[in-house]
C-alpha cells in the first residue's frame, strides 16, 4: 500500500551534519630577529643568575640606557654598533657562535677572533684523534698554525718518524737526521716551508713564539741559508709529496690536502697525504 492510499505523508529521513574537528591553530614559527635573541637571552636562568637579567640590569652592565635596551627589546633598534654588541655579548655570556649570530642578526660583521690553537691535552684533540684514524690508510695528523704537530695517525708516524716526539714540523725537518731519509726531496721542502713560516711569522700573534723558533733554528746553518734568501710562500705550489719508506726505502708519493677546522674555539689545520703510486698499504 501507497503511502497516499492511507493518507501518510513520506517521511524524510533525518539528514546528518558531518562532524569536522577543528585542528587547534599552530602559530606560525618566525625567523630569528634581534629582538628576541636579546631578550631570550636576557632573561635565561644561569648558575650565576636563576632568574636572569631584568632590563634595567643589563643597560647598567652595558653602559647603555634602559630606553635603548627596550627599543633592542621592542625591534625599533634594528642596527646596533659593534660597542654595544660587544657589551651585550660579554654580559649575556654568550659562546662564540653566539656571539657570531648576535651580530649577524645585527646586520653587522663581527671583528675576527683568534681561535686559541687546539693542543695535545685538550678534551676536544680526544675527538680528533679518532677523525685522524678513521682516515688510515692514509697519513693524517692535526697541526696548529705554527706548524705543531697536535695528533698524528700511525700512518702518518711511520712515514715521518721522530716527528710526532719532536712535535713542530720545521725544527724536525731540519734538525732530525731522520728527516733527510725519508722526504725524498729534502732541498726543496726545505726552501718551502721556510718561505712559508716567513708568510706566517708576519701575522702571528705570538710573537715570542716566533722568537723561540727561530733561536732554535738559527744555530742549523742549512735554515739560516735558507731563512736569509727572504723568500715568501703561501700555500703549497704542487700537491705531490714525495716520501721514502724509512723501512723498505722504497720511493712513494701522496697527494696533500689542508683543511682548517671550523670549530670556533680551538684551532687547529688538518694535513691529509692520499697514497699514491709505490705506497705500501
Amino acid at each position: 500500500m501507497s503511502h497516499s492510499e492511507i493518507g501518510m505523508l513520506p517521511v524524510e529521513s533525518p539528514r546528518v551534519e558531518s562532524l569536522r574537528v577543528e585542528s587547534p591553530r599552530v602559530e606560525s614559527l618566525r625567523a630569528p630577529s634581534l629582538a628576541e635573541f636579546v631578550r631570550t637571552r636576557r632573561t635565561r636562568s644561569t648558575g650565576r643568575r636563576p632568574g636572569g637579567l631584568t632590563r634595567k640590569q643589563l643597560a647598567e652592565a652595558t653602559h647603555a640606557s634602559l630606553g635603548y635596551i627596550a627599543k633592542i627589546e621592542q625591534g625599533d633598534a634594528l642596527n646596533p654598533g659593534s660597542a654595544i654588541l660587544d657589551s651585550l655579548a660579554t654580559v649575556l655570556g654568550l659562546d662564540a657562535a653566539e656571539r657570531i649570530h648576535l651580530y649577524h642578526l645585527a646586520r653587522q660583521r663581527p671583528a675576527p677572533r683568534t681561535p686559541r690553537p687546539l693542543r695535545r691535552e685538550d678534551p676536544a684533540a680526544a675527538t680528533v684523534r679518532t677523525m685522524l684514524e678513521a682516515l688510515m690508510p692514509n697519513l693524517a695528523a692535526a697541526l696548529d698554525d705554527g706548524w705543531r704537530v697536535v695528533d698524528c695517525n700511525s700512518a702518518f708516524d711511520r712515514a715521518f718518524p721522530g716527528l710526532y716526539e719532536s712535535g713542530h714540523v720545521l725544527q724536525w725537518l731540519f734538525t732530525d737526521p731522520r728527516a733527510r731519509m725519508v722526504v725524498e726531496e729534502w732541498e726543496w721542502e726545505a726552501r718551502l716551508m721556510a718561505g712559508r713560516f716567513r708568510a706566517y711569522a708576519a701575522r702571528a700573534q705570538d710573537r715570542d713564539d716566533i722568537e723561540r723558533v727561530l733561536r732554535v733554528l738559527g744555530e742549523h746553518a742549512d735554515f739560516r741559508r735558507l731563512w736569509e734568501d727572504t723568500h715568501v710562500h703561501i700555500g703549497r705550489p704542487d700537491s705531490t709529496f714525495r716520501l721514502r719508506n724509512p723501512e723498505t726505502a722504497t720511493i712513494f708519493e701522496v697527494t696533500v690536502q689542508r683543511y682548517r677546522s671550523t670549530a670556533p674555539e680551538a684551532s687547529h689545520q688538518l694535513f691529509i697525504g692520499l697514497l699514491g703510486r709505490g705506497a705500501a698499504t
